[in-house]
């Protein structure tokens, strides 16, 4: 898909986080898969946490939950999930697949959907406005997860189960030391915001 992104985007978090999912293919990318597979609102969606040393034993072992989530672009919430407990890690709870999640209408087409966040950690609420940057809630490993970590895509639409993926374009991040404009990351990259 030929798409540029409308709306000015950074990356959700603080720091320097690793892309453990992201791309347009297979390979670097779980959520890509054909268009009569699994949801076609997650073509595009990025997975982003901090490396591991596989030693991690319970969530607080990850140096990534309870990290803050930002909001990656203005907009208005739209919806908010925030009662899914956390689950422990290689667990995974698919009767909320999306654990605690926002969605942010960033009122040109374009929706934002983070998934995953920490039990009761968000902050914002149905209806109000967020800008770029402000803190939303913290990382948890709620949903269908395997460890913490923050889930992201862009949808065309509010509602999860009939929203298609448009790409998500960064508009001006750092990808493994480099300064990169309109940029999409793709699984093992390490990104921050300038």
């Amino acid at each position: 898909m030929n798409y540029k992104t409308k709306t000015n985007l950074i990356l959700p978090f603080k720091e320097t986080w690793l892309v453990s999912n992201g791309g347009r293919t297979a390979e670097t990318n779980s959520h890509f898969r054909s268009v009569d597979r699994g949801p076609q609102n997650q073509l595009y969606s990025y997975d982003f946490r901090f490396k591991t040393t596989g030693s991690e034993k319970k969530l607080e072992d990850f140096p990534v939950f309870s990290k803050e989530v930002l909001s990656p672009g203005n907009g208005a919430v739209v919806q908010v999930i925030n009662g899914a407990i956390d689950v422990l890690p290689g667990e995974r709870d698919r009767s909320v697949g999306v654990g605690n999640a926002v969605i942010i209408d960033h009122e040109n087409g374009e929706f934002s959907l983070l998934c995953h966040f920490k039990f009761s950690s968000i902050v914002v609420k149905v209806g109000d406005r967020v800008r770029q940057g402000q803190i939303i809630g913290l990382c948890g490993n709620t949903g269908n997860t395997s460890q913490p970590h923050i889930h992201f895509n862009l949808q065309n639409g509010p509602l999860m189960h009939t929203a298609k993926a448009l790409p998500a374009q960064f508009t001006k991040i750092i990808v493994d030391g480099e300064v990169r404009a309109n940029f999409e990351p793709i699984r093992g990259q390490m990104v921050s915001n300038i």
